[in-house]
């Protein structure tokens, strides 16, 4: 079975993104499944989380444009079941030397393709832009996971990225389901957050059950690389992103079942 591909945007920067991505890729690796974590932001954030030391040799860069074989990018983590093909700054020269390249949009589905079955899971962390590098990852994804504060800008900046991305799906370069809307840094006690949540399902947007708290203890997780399912996580953090993860792994078993009977 082919791997389903996962990708976590929103040009808006600070929502949670990678912080999302992240976590994502590990609660889905401990819930068992094969998982591989691309991290497509030259900011490498989600690398950061696995490579302390920083010693990258191969990344998405030499993947895409020097025609590296992915087995060669893709590298082991401390999570069994998890692997990362790892993003450093030469990643951001991609953005502008795609658009020179031929069939550009689906270069990273093609260095994908020989892997495809060797993953349950393939988690996209793409750049908080609406760059040619995100234009190509969000080609090669099935699921789209769009995260963001709940905040009133928060909300508009989902609305004007899903908008951006219809123009995509209308010339065909992006097919990928939106699974969700996931909301972060969401504290129920304030009204802007209450209202954010509302208005994003009165824009009638499908949005997660779980929302991810507000929590100072995210940074603490982040400096010191802990990711669900470690016992230094903070225990509401892990607690959401682990109902999140088991909402999306829901969600994809029903879409292939439904792409099952498609086809039949």
């Amino acid at each position: 079975m082919k791997a389903e591909v996962i990708a976590v945007a929103n040009h808006k920067g600070g929502v949670g993104k990678s912080f999302t991505a992240v976590n994502l890729a590990a609660g889905l690796a401990r819930g068992g499944w094969r998982t591989l974590l691309v991290d497509c932001d030259p900011q490498g954030n989600s690398t950061s989380m696995f490579d302390p030391d920083d010693d990258v040799e191969l990344d998405l860069y030499d993947l895409i444009r020097e025609g590296a074989p992915v087995e060669k990018v893709t590298r082991k983590t401390r999570i069994d079941g998890l692997e990362l093909i790892p993003s450093t700054l030469a990643v951001a020269k991609l953005d502008q030397e795609l658009v020179t390249m031929h069939r550009r949009e689906e270069r990273l589905a093609q260095a994908l393709q020989p892997i495809y079955t060797e993953y349950d899971a393939i988690v996209l962390d793409l750049s908080p832009n609406l760059g040619q590098l995100v234009i190509t990852a969000l080609n090669a994804a099935d699921a789209l996971i769009v995260p963001t504060d709940a905040t009133i800008w928060g909300r508009r900046g989902v609305n004007m990225f899903l908008e951006w991305s219809a123009a995509l799906r209308e010339h065909q370069v992006l097919s990928a389901q939106l699974l969700g809307v996931l909301l972060t840094m969401y504290d129920p006690r304030t009204l802007t957050g209450r209202e954010t949540l509302n208005g994003l399902k009165s824009d009638g947007l499908p949005v997660f059950g779980t929302t991810i708290p507000k929590r100072v203890a995210a940074e603490a997780m982040v400096t010191n690389r802990v990711v669900i399912g470690d016992v230094e996580a903070d225990p509401d953090l892990a607690e959401a992103y682990a109902n999140f993860t088991v909402e999306v792994m829901t969600l994809i078993d029903t879409a292939r079942r439904n792409r099952g009977k498609h086809h039949a």
